[in-house]
């Protein structure tokens, strides 16, 4: 009961299919003029027995094929010229008072379904037409039953009077289905539209390979530091000899090792800290509130953890690789480009003096 009152309050997490809701509704008619067969039968009405035996056999055909998928629209209208028969044919038959022009009013949502749901198949279905037709079969039969007089009658007034709510309440489910299913619709396919957008956004900001941020999220981070006059610290590594890995083991062996080392970093940042890869085989952490005695620590940890890292690569003996780091704060340089810059020549001190190791003071 609770999924059905999420689905017609338009709350639903999901979304019925065009096939889905035309084959419930066939089936739902079906049903429903198979059990307006045995009324009819019951009071002797015999042209609309006749009528809904044809309804019946139609409604079953059309199931089939929507069943397949097929001939959605065709089936769609068939439905709709079905329903709108029929209500004209029961008032000219019963009289107004039946209450089977309530139908003609409630498929008004009908056309704008369509107009919604086959346009996905390039067809163009404008829901005025609908609305239209709706119109002349409504003032059709109230004009003409209102010259001429029922040529049916159940016999009793209480049975009237029951009919009319029946079909009243009949009419207004139907109302609240149909628009209640155009609404989950769009509102489904707006969460969808707006998921797709946040990957996207996200695989604009990710580096590929590695999964890492990359420049353009790192923006985003040190921004915001800024702005609030946060301190950070920023470790910024290099492997050694990388050029050479990809030499002798060739490039899907160094993409291995890029990701390895890229794992390492990640496991080795806080929540509130973003890993880049800055370019090539270069590894940039931006940690927002850290001073410097934390970041060498952390920088220490991911270099014993890249060399403890055995590698393999086919005929090739097992190998590793070293990296070589360098540390700086902000409050060492007056931007964040500055800072990248202080990190950048230690690491390439560094490099210079023997690589595999954390730079973190000043160099000339």
């Amino acid at each position: 009961m609770r999924d059905i009152w999420e689905y017609i309050s338009a709350r639903a997490n999901y979304a019925l299919s065009k096939r889905q809701v035309i084959s419930l509704i066939m089936l739902v008619l079906l049903v429903f003029h198979i059990g307006l067969l045995g009324f009819f039968i019951y009071f002797g009405i015999t042209p609309m027995v006749v009528m809904d035996s044809v309804s019946i056999l139609l409604y079953i055909a059309c199931y089939i094929q929507t069943k397949r998928g097929k001939g959605l629209l065709l089936a769609f209208n068939l439905c709709y010229a079905e329903i709108m028969i029929h209500a004209v044919v029961s008032v000219l038959l019963l009289g107004v008072d039946s209450g089977f022009t309530l139908y003609i009013i409630a498929m008004l949502p009908l056309g704008y379904f369509a107009s919604y749901n086959f346009k996905l198949e390039g067809k163009t279905v404008n829901p005025m037409f609908y609305v239209i037709f709706s119109m002349l079969a409504f003032f059709f039969a109230r004009i003409t039953s209102s010259y001429i007089e029922p040529m049916y009658s159940y016999g009793n007034k209480m049975v009237d009077r029951t009919i009319y709510m029946v079909n009243y309440f009949i009419a207004v489910v139907a109302i609240i289905v149909f628009f209640s299913t155009l609404l989950n619709q769009i509102r489904y396919l707006e969460n969808l539209h707006r998921s797709q957008t946040k990957k996207l956004e996200q695989l604009s900001k990710t580096d590929t390979l590695t999964g890492l941020a990359n420049r353009r999220s790192i923006e985003e981070q040190y921004a915001q530091s800024e702005a609030i006059q946060e301190e950070y610290a920023l470790i910024l590594g290099d492997i050694d000899d990388f050029k050479k890995v990809n030499d002798t083991y060739g490039h899907d062996v160094g993409d291995l090792v890029l990701k390895a080392v890229a794992d390492v970093f990640k496991k080795a940042v806080r929540g509130e800290d973003t890993v880049c890869r800055w370019g090539g085989e270069e590894i940039l952490i931006f940690l927002p509130g850290c001073p410097l005695h934390n970041a060498q620590y952390r920088a220490h940890q991911i270099l014993q953890n890249i060399s403890s890292i055995h590698f393999e690569a086919a005929e090739y003996p097992a190998f590793h690789v070293t990296m070589t780091l360098g540390v700086a704060v902000s409050t060492e340089a007056e931007s964040f480009m500055e800072t990248v810059k202080k990190a950048d020549d230690r690491l390439y001190f560094g490099k210079r003096n023997g690589k595999n190791q954390v730079v973190w003071e000043q160099v000339e």
